[in-house]
């Protein structure tokens, strides 16, 4: 089942219009001031644009040393714009921003086109091991690769309808990286070796596999602040030998729809990770890492997340393409699409989520697939 929440239990009319409302947009601060240079664990330096570090030096900051330099990289093809990726950083936040081109060949999976959608992100420099963990939206942004392209969870939306909700690995819609497009580029799954800074190529997917006897850098960030790992990690403090951690979830359905409850976790099981895909490394910290099995990236945030979800750019955890995941109606202040009345939290197939609010039809939104209009005090397609 779906950690920690379902998305069975659905009020009638979010149950229909939910999956349409927001279809199109899901799988379906600082004043930084100075340029990035390259050098860190786990690739270059941000390139291809100017950025900053507000923060003091760069050795200071080494979640922007994590991030790839795309400057030099081929990108997606001649049709495209080269991919452009910022890093910096303030005293106590990351901020990343991407055009959301890959920086290789784009190969078509989906009938999405791939166009340049800018992303922004803002994560806490100093993440902490929430009281309890945090489901993760079921559609939406949870974290940025380091060649800064969005991170989803491991299911799609509610479209097309005989792979519901289903698990995209499992049901073969990813290209080489992991990636597809839905309204962006974005992963549900991390492959190390198209992240890899000696693999700044047009087709890195075809490359040697990362070695086996070196520990995985980070490749990732979660929305929460905490690091995203490759598979492979030292075994101990002194390194003596590297181990290929495993994620702790058993398949117990079939994940062709509705991801979540093909999949269940068990503590004390033959993986080694915890309900997050996470765990407290050799060296004290804790960490996520990306698995060859479900969720491949994360299960829940361990840390506290902002913007989980999120449509559109700006603030905190921005450049997503879901609605705001939520906990109560105070959460959705200023989250809904412009033109909304307002703005409120309720239940849905995608968890609970951010939907407009309305008295009349003339108080809603024009929503992706046209106007929307008001049913029971919410706006939904007309």
């Amino acid at each position: 089942m779906r950690p920690a929440s379902s998305y069975a239990r659905v009020p009638s009319l979010l149950h229909i219009a939910a999956p349409i409302l927001f279809a199109a947009f899901a799988c379906s601060s600082g004043d930084p001031d100075t340029q990035n240079p390259t050098g860190g664990p786990g690739g270059g330096g941000a390139g291809g644009g100017s950025g900053g570090n507000g923060g003091g030096s760069i050795a200071e900051c080494p979640q922007a040393q994590s991030m790839l330099d795309v400057s030099n990289a081929p990108g997606a093809g001649a049709d495209y714009p080269k991919p452009t990726l910022t890093a910096t950083c303030t005293d106590t936040t990351f901020i990343v921003d991407t055009n959301g081109i890959p920086h290789y060949t784009f190969i078509p999976i989906t009938p999405n086109p791939l166009n340049a959608q800018p992303g922004h992100y803002e994560i806490t420099r100093d993440p902490v091991v929430a009281a309890a963990s945090t489901p993760l939206p079921l559609l939406g942004t949870i974290g940025f690769a380091i060649n800064g392209m969005p991170l989803f969870g491991p299911n799609e939306a509610g479209q097309p309808a005989q792979q519901a909700w289903g698990d995209p690995v499992y049901n073969g819609i990813m290209d080489p990286c992991m990636g597809h497009t839905a309204d962006r580029y974005h992963y549900h799954a991390l492959e190390s070796k198209c992240l890899s800074p000696n693999n700044l190529v047009s087709e890195p997917w075809m490359s040697p596999d990362e070695p086996a006897d070196k520990a995985s850098p980070i490749i990732g960030w979660g929305l929460d602040g905490f690091p995203i790992y490759g598979p492979l990690e030292c075994a101990d403090a002194a390194c003596s030998s590297v181990v290929e951690v495993k994620s702790g979830y058993e398949k117990i359905g079939d994940p062709t729809t509705d991801a979540w409850d093909a999949y269940a976790w068990k503590a004390g099981g033959a993986g080694s990770l915890d309900e997050c895909n996470g765990h407290v490394g050799p060296e004290g910290d804790y960490h996520y890492h990306a698995t060859a099995g479900f969720p491949y990236i994360m299960g829940c945030f361990k840390g506290t997340a902002e913007g989980a979800g999120m449509g559109g750019t700006g603030g905190a955890g921005g450049g997503g393409m879901g609605p705001k995941s939520c906990t109560q109606a105070s959460d959705c202040t200023g989250a809904c699409p412009p033109g909304s009345d307002g703005c409120t939290c309720a239940d849905s197939p995608m968890g609970m989520i951010c939907v407009p609010t309305c008295t009349t039809s003339a108080d809603c939104p024009m929503g992706p697939m046209g106007q929307l209009v008001c049913q029971n005090g919410v706006c939904v397609p007309g």
